[in-house]
């Protein structure tokens, strides 16, 4: 069960993301500055596509020879993509799809094998139909798996070894909801949907040998499917808090009708990613997750790194 203190930060940020909303919807903008999904006019046939992306790659590395007071040598590369390919039709049709691809590996000295930094691989695709300029009736598809295999670490008299706990396609979250979306720029969007099916997908290699009572990722023995619906809350909201320093924020609430409607699982991922050139950047990468399925406990994950960025 998800704790008090949880609940109140969920609240904090749900307020964060309708204040953001109710100050949008405030200010006066020309057409110039509406968002190509919410313009009218169109030169081609009343068509408009956007391609805009940004592809990374980071390297953190310790090295110690002879060093007198300890230490292990230790690499560590981060790659990661996120594009976005956005069409509308002058008729009030939006499609928004986004691609998410993060990977990474670690090598610490005197370690036989190579452990994962980060593994991620989602999709999202919206399609709405326009209320008004910022508003939209929507559907949304989402997602989300691992590419490489998980294992779980361990030394057995003094040799390294490993068991394979998880793989591509296990887990893997299906999600389709419908609702309404807000969209006034690039920079900030919300999405809430009061019907949000999930499917969560496993391999019955993981699930076919379970001991009585236990589950993997919260699928029963000899399954491997688990079903839920619910009410999702998504949004996304980017700012410049400095001078080439710029702070992204995605979160996704979802709340079971099913089972356990008290517990509420969450997934918030924010990036504070500052420039030094046209091509060298930084990133510190913050992600915290909830889900009661998979572990009932608070998941943290941080990456900070320097390296190349290409934006689009």
């Amino acid at each position: 069960m998800i704790k008090p203190q949880n609940i109140h930060f969920l609240k904090i940020i749900l307020v964060l993301l309708f204040t953001n909303t109710s100050l949008y919807a405030q200010e006066e903008t020309t057409l110039e500055e509406l968002p190509f999904d919410a313009v009218i006019q169109s030169t081609n046939r009343g068509k408009r596509v956007k391609f805009y992306g940004n592809t990374r790659l980071n390297f953190n590395q310790a090295y110690f020879s002879n060093w007198i007071s300890g230490g292990e040598s230790a690499m560590t590369v981060l790659f990661g993509l996120e594009y976005n390919l956005d069409y509308s039709y002058r008729n009030g049709l939006v499609w928004d799809n986004k691609i998410i691809l993060s990977l990474g590996t670690t090598f610490i000295s005197g370690n036989k094998f190579f452990k994962k930094a980060d593994d991620r691989f989602e999709i999202n695709s919206l399609v709405g139909k326009q209320i008004n300029e910022y508003w939209s009736y929507s559907s949304v598809l989402n997602f989300k798996t691992q590419l490489l295999p998980g294992y779980r670490f361990y030394s057995e008299q003094g040799v390294d070894k490993r068991n394979k706990v998880s793989q591509i396609l296990s887990p893997a979250y299906v999600q389709l909801s419908l609702g309404l979306y807000y969209k006034k720029a690039d920079n900030f969007w919300l999405n809430l949907s009061p019907l949000s099916a999930r499917v969560l997908l496993v391999s019955g290699s993981f699930t076919n040998d379970l001991l009585p009572g236990k589950t993997y990722f919260g699928v029963d023995a000899n399954k491997n499917a688990k079903f839920f619906l619910g009410a999702a809350v998504s949004g996304f909201y980017k700012t410049q808090i400095m001078k080439n320093i710029f702070w992204e924020n995605k979160l996704s609430i979802y709340l079971n009708y099913l089972e356990k409607p008290q517990n509420i699982d969450f997934d918030w991922d924010t990036n504070i990613r500052f420039k030094v050139n046209d091509k060298i950047s930084g990133n510190f990468i913050m992600h915290l997750l909830y889900d009661d399925d998979l572990v009932g406990k608070l998941q943290l994950r941080e990456l900070l790194g320097l390296g190349i960025n290409i934006d689009l």
